[in-house]
């Protein structure tokens, strides 16, 4: 069966340079090591076919950690849902043979991975979002070198399995499918006793940082925070108070502490910001708290795509590059919209103080387009949870439903502890939504005041969520009422003005929510958007912040304020910095 799609690669031949091994810093930024760890990105065989059986010759290379979909991979091949791709490389262990543990490490495959090690099958993976790794030490053994094998699985949008954006007919908002190893591939070797991870818990009123040191044994471990040694018990939460040394987190002074955590041999570093997100009711409005001060949340939609890499950067400096233009604008907020990026990303909005929404990726089976867009047509009448179903919302088996609860708890673990991140979404626009008050209440359990949560982001729309949170890219100064009466409205999806920049779209289509024929109209027409419709609403206290649709370009999307390789800037910088100052001193 032959896919629908585009290539990326068909439509305009550029040079792709990469790193000899790209993306080689450590993947890990919340417990960092500096040694005894090898990165094994970059050039693999790999061999696609329809073949159950593993290959015993490798025809290609592959550039890892690309999708095979992207000029970035040197494969540049659509993959069609019958097929499977079989990673190959042989891997030298180096100076990591003498380890009791030899953890090998995948950031990101998708959507099904089988791992062989010498030809022996040694784990299973399923979902493309989240990370695993499995201890080779007992089939590796002492030697030098070993055999690796990975095998791929695909179905994009053709079952359950969470997807994003990806779909395998790509056309105006969604894009073309990402197979296969698209993040960090690493090897790590361990003692017998060993860090695993770290988290915190801060506490900005009582000043105070709850860490809970991670291991495979429960021992006395040392967590040094800016030179001062505290000791503790692994697995066991320990509050420590920071009167005496007391930094805050905030957009303006982003203050992160640095950690180092040892445990006998072995020892990782890491860091923590110490901030506080609430909602709050002043005189009968409800607003968005950080750090006991108002905030109006004054952002972009992200959805995580990049030039020729897709949803992998070619660099870290892509990451850094986004963010310091979004923080140059004036912006303060990134939503992270249905994909998950590296700890570098997340790491870099902590460093340089951007705040991040951050969605759960969707999916369940196809829905029914009517089910997903009645809601947007009248929030009165149709926006109600109880409208929901199983089957009509791509939730019809156990599995199906099972599968992202278990994923998104993956999710909300690894990146909980990034003081940037503020908010979670868990669904967007009823995609695939099921059971919304379960979650709401399930995450507001675990997450001890952490953070906030978007239920349904847009539409089909709760009681139980922090914000009442709204799409409307038409009647944007509509005063839109809280049914529910006891949260703050959130624009959490506007604009999506299109204008195609001359030699910066390579796409024979075009789509743009409103487009522009001039650039001059393109900018006359943000900035009406906003001082006719946004920034009174904000004035008012009748919403609580925006979030503008879209950082830049993707694909056939042209309603990016910067084209997809991130060259141009299609707005007026100054008028841009001018609206944001307007709005942040609000």
């Amino acid at each position: 069966m032959k896919n629908n799609g585009i290539l990326y690669s068909t439509l305009k031949k550029v040079d792709v340079k990469l790193d000899s091994i790209p993306l080689n810093e450590y993947p890990s930024c919340l417990a960092k090591r500096d040694k005894n760890y090898i990165i094994l990105n970059g050039t693999w065989d790999i061999e696609i076919s329809k073949s159950e059986e593993l290959p015993t010759n490798f025809s290609s290379k592959v550039v890892v950690p690309f999708a095979i979909e992207t000029p970035a991979s040197k494969v540049n091949h659509l993959l069609e849902i019958d097929e499977i791709i079989y990673y190959h490389k042989v891997v030298k262990i180096d100076n990591l043979s003498c380890f009791s543990h030899l953890f090998l490490c995948f950031d990101g495959v998708d959507q099904i991975a089988d791992i062989y090690i010498n030809k022996e099958k040694v784990f299973t993976h399923i979902g493309g979002y989240t990370k695993f790794k499995v201890d080779i030490k007992k089939y590796v053994g002492n030697n030098s070198e070993f055999d690796l094998i990975v095998k791929v699985k695909d179905f994009t949008d053709s079952s359950f399995y969470s997807r994003g954006k990806q779909t395998l007919n790509p056309n105006n908002w969604f894009y073309t499918s990402s197979s296969g190893i698209y993040k960090s591939v690493y090897l790590v070797g361990l003692d017998d006793e060993y860090i695993e991870d770290i988290e915190y818990k801060t506490d900005f009123d009582k000043k105070e940082v709850s860490v809970l040191v991670k291991s495979n044994v429960n021992k006395e471990a040392k967590i040094i925070i800016e030179n001062k040694e505290y000791k503790c018990l692994t697995n066991q939460f320990i509050t420590i108070s920071l009167k005496d040394n007391f930094h805050s987190w905030s957009v303006s002074s982003p203050y992160l502490y640095n950690v180092k955590v040892i445990l006998n041999n072995d020892y990782v570093y890491s860091y923590f910001g110490i901030r506080k997100i609430e909602t709050r009711k002043i005189d009968g409005k409800y607003y968005i708290y950080l750090n006991n001060n108002k905030l109006i949340i004054n952002g972009l939609l992200d959805q995580g795509y990049y030039y020729l890499g897709f949803l992998t950067p070619l660099s870290y400096k892509d990451y850094e590059k986004d963010i310091l233009n979004v923080k140059e604008l004036g912006f303060n907020c990134l939503r992270k919209h249905i994909k998950v990026e590296n700890d570098y990303f997340y790491y870099l909005c902590d460093k340089y103080g951007l705040l991040v929404i951050q969605d759960f990726p969707n999916g369940g089976t196809k829905y029914k387009l009517i089910n997903n867009f009645k809601p947007g047509i009248s929030y009165e009448i149709f926006n109600k949870e109880r409208y929901l179903n199983y089957k009509g919302y791509g939730r019809k088996t156990i599995e199906n439903r099972e599968h992202f609860k278990e994923e998104v708890d993956q999710i909300y673990n690894s990146l909980k502890s990034f003081p940037s991140i503020i908010m979670f979404t868990i669904f967007n626009e009823s995609w695939g939504e099921f059971d919304p008050s379960y979650f709401y209440k399930h995450f507001k359990e675990l997450d001890d005041n952490q953070h906030i949560f978007d239920t349904a982001s847009g539409w089909i729309d709760t009681t139980y969520s922090d914000v009442f949170s709204i799409h409307a890219y038409y009647f944007t100064s509509r005063k839109r009422k809280d049914p529910f009466s006891h949260r703050p409205y959130f624009l959490s999806e506007t604009g999506g003005l299109g204008y195609k920049e001359k030699d910066h779209f390579d796409y024979p289509t075009f789509y743009g929510h409103r487009t522009s024929k001039t650039k001059d109209e393109y900018n006359k027409k943000f900035k009406k958007l906003y001082e006719k419709s946004i920034i009174p609403l904000l004035k008012e206290g009748i919403m609580c912040g925006v979030i503008y649709t879209q950082i830049n370009d993707c694909e056939k999307e042209g309603n990016g304020i910067y084209t997809f390789d991130r060259e141009v800037l299609k707005l007026d910088k100054e008028m841009v910095k001018s609206i944001n100052d307007t709005i942040n001193k609000i």
